[in-house]
């Protein structure tokens, strides 16, 4: 069977400058990670680096479902509308406000550079009417404000809604989870508390110990519904163990004092002045989730190398069999790679058609409006022709690849979509497996493919004629071939509109196809180290023994490896 890659060594590790007890952890669950080739820890190392090296501070998150009023609640806790909101789904990118005795903003871009702008025009980049799917590729915004002193050193982050019909705004927030510092989930008081809540405070918990529940829109409710709601989100909390989970009630209408003085005398502003201190609650709270996750892969092995011989070769057979039959989904992918390539062509020609026509009459226009206005020999008409086609073409194909940037690319997510449903069965499949024959369970893989979107294809427009006949039109009378040639040159220039379209949408299918195969062959290379790490553990034997539990005591007891 062909060999899958191995995982790539790419998990943090820290300055050894620091020298600090957490540091010294989480280098060591680094090394165990790259040990057992565990990718699904990556995250959350990630995630404790950033937040053992950054600057002190402590990041509150906004989390919620869609139209929870997470925006809305933040510009009324800083007094000003700074966060654009909608009655649609907006927030397309997580937004951070800090303090700074400057406003401005900066946005972050995916390829690393950094635009200043001002506040007010942040609309036209984590607005999803303006920056749809994120088509302008930004990683980030920070926005700077001198309204954010009272809250110094927190600062706050704004997320896309979660369980919106745009998926990818809820893939921005999921991916960003294992970076959450504080967090208060918001959730409407017309909706209070529904499981994908539940689920939320469950994810969040791995994550920070520093957690509060806001209940947005309390003014929809009188005196007796609030307090009615507020019974109910106590005894479902009671009911899932979480009876000392703060809530508040939070309305951004006249009289929202009321709820806002609580918020801050009981969570923000106690967070703010014990920030160092709640820092290091939360990047402990981190450690201390990551090497429980760490000590479920080494239980398994420690199962596999300490139980009956009939049950490590039960669980060996299982894998074995797995590994024989890996080539089916191999063989899944490929096909799925293939469909979406060939519709990404026919998807993207047929939403091209529907502007063709008027593309072809504007530049038909135009180039009428220019013959008119130049009385020229037939030689610079032909150079005329070209200069405008060319111009008109190259802004117009442009615009296009900007605003049909998400219809082009929406077979790679799709793909996206179904890799992630696909590998994550195959986990499961692979769990059942480990839990059937050792007992053991192992710790949930929330594989989410890296999307890779391609870049705008170059743009090129063709001479109208060959060279030869270039030439010959010097000779050619201008008062006789003038209008004939203007005729012919607003044919070739319809078909210049035709072929180009069909060029772009040529590319534009070659890029996102080869995205597509990148995507399809990282998940399959997921999978396959999945099963290796998974077989690798099935194969311990008496003789790993001493080395596992070793590895164990001394991450059961917090010391580094």
């Amino acid at each position: 069977m062909r060999t899958m890659p191995a995982l790539a060594e790419a998990v943090p590790t820290l300055p050894p400058s620091r020298g600090t007890a957490d540091s010294e952890l989480l280098a060591a669950l680094a090394q165990l990670a790259r040990e057992w080739q565990l990718e699904a820890l990556h995250p959350a190392l990630a995630a404790c680096e950033d937040l053992l090296s950054a600057p002190a501070g402590v990041e509150v998150a906004v989390l919620g479902r869609f139209k929870a009023g997470k925006s809305s609640f933040l510009n009324h806790l800083l007094g000003r509308a700074v966060l654009p909101i909608s009655a649609v789904p907006l927030t397309a990118v997580i937004t951070r406000l800090v303090y700074g005795e400057r406003e401005l903003a900066r946005v972050r871009f995916q390829d690393g550079r950094v635009l200043e702008i001002a506040v007010a025009e942040i609309r036209h980049f984590v607005d999803e009417q303006e920056n749809p799917r994120n088509q302008k590729r930004v990683a980030a915004v920070e926005v700077v404000l001198p309204e954010m002193r009272p809250f110094a050193p927190l600062s706050f982050v704004d997320t896309p809604g979660l369980d919106s019909a745009l998926q990818h705004n809820t893939t921005v927030t999921l991916d960003w989870l294992p970076r959450v510092g504080a967090s208060l989930v918001a959730i409407s008081a017309d909706a209070p508390l529904s499981e994908r809540d539940m689920a939320l405070l469950r994810e969040l918990r791995q994550h920070t110990p520093r957690m509060a529940l806001l209940i947005t829109k309390a003014d929809l409710l009188n005196a007796p519904q609030q307090a009615q709601v507020l019974r109910y989100v106590h005894t479902q909390l009671h009911q899932q163990e979480w009876a000392g989970l703060p809530v508040f009630m939070y309305s951004v209408k006249s009289g929202g004092a009321e709820w806002r003085e609580p918020l801050l005398r009981e969570f923000l502003l106690p967070l703010a002045q014990d920030a160092e201190g709640a820092r290091g609650q939360i990047a402990r709270h981190k450690l201390a989730s990551l090497r429980q996750q760490m000590l479920g892969y080494l239980r398994v092995a420690l199962a596999a190398a300490t139980q009956a011989e009939t049950a490590r070769e039960c669980l060996a057979a299982r894998l074995l069999e797995e590994r024989q039959r890996f080539g089916l989904l191999r063989d899944e992918l490929f096909v799925l790679a293939r469909q979406w390539k060939a519709q990404a062509l026919e998807q993207s020609l047929g939403q091209l058609q529907a502007v063709q026509r008027d593309l072809q009459e504007r530049l038909a226009g135009e180039l009428e409006e220019q013959f008119g206005r130049r009385r020229c020999r037939l030689p610079v008409l032909l150079d005329l022709w070209r200069e405008k086609v060319q111009e008109y073409l190259a802004r117009e194909l442009a615009q296009i690849s900007q605003t049909q940037r998400p219809l082009f690319c929406q077979p790679l997510h799709r793909v996206q979509e179904h890799l992630t449903r696909t590998v994550r069965a195959f986990h499961d499949r692979l769990a059942g497996h480990v839990q059937s024959a050792l007992g053991l369970s192992l710790p949930p893989w929330e594989y989410q493919p890296i999307l890779k979107e391609p870049d705008a294809p170059p743009l090129d427009v063709s001479y109208p004629f060959d060279p030869a006949f270039s030439a010959v039109i010097y000779l050619l009378p201008g008062f006789l071939c003038r209008r004939p040639l203007e005729r012919v040159l607003l044919r070739k220039a319809r078909y210049e509109v035709e072929k180009n379209l069909s060029r772009l949408a040529a590319d534009w299918s070659e890029r996102v196809g080869a995205a597509i195969e990148v995507s399809c062959r990282e998940a399959e290379a997921a999978a396959w180290n999945e099963l290796l790490a998974l077989s690798q553990m099935a194969a311990q034997t008496a003789s790993a023994v001493p080395r596992l539990r070793e590895q164990m005591k001394r991450l059961e007891g917090g010391r580094p490896v």
